[in-house]
């Protein structure tokens, strides 16, 4: 199925270009949904940027944001459950 220029959750050409040419290619995608007012497409566009983008941070990085957010679940479930 495509949609948008994606097809199956995969944009087009993306795979053949380099990081900085597939964010450029991603956040446009997500821009011209957004004028078209498809705000499914635009946020499967800015979620794709963002999956892109963190292909660049160190991964020791992204285990540590990995392991804080899952304190903070962890954290606010144990709030909401006390809250009963």
């Amino acid at each position: 199925m495509s949609v948008g220029g994606f097809n199956r959750g995969y944009p087009r050409v993306m795979h053949d270009l380099p990081s900085s040419g597939r964010l450029d290619e991603a956040s446009s995608a997500a821009r011209v949904a957004e004028a078209s007012g498809d705000d499914t497409v635009a946020a499967e566009a800015w979620r794709r940027y963002r999956l892109i983008r963190d292909t660049t941070r160190d991964p020791d990085e992204l285990l540590a944001e990995g392991i804080a957010l899952s304190v903070s679940a962890i954290e606010l479930a144990a709030s909401s459950s006390a809250l009963r």
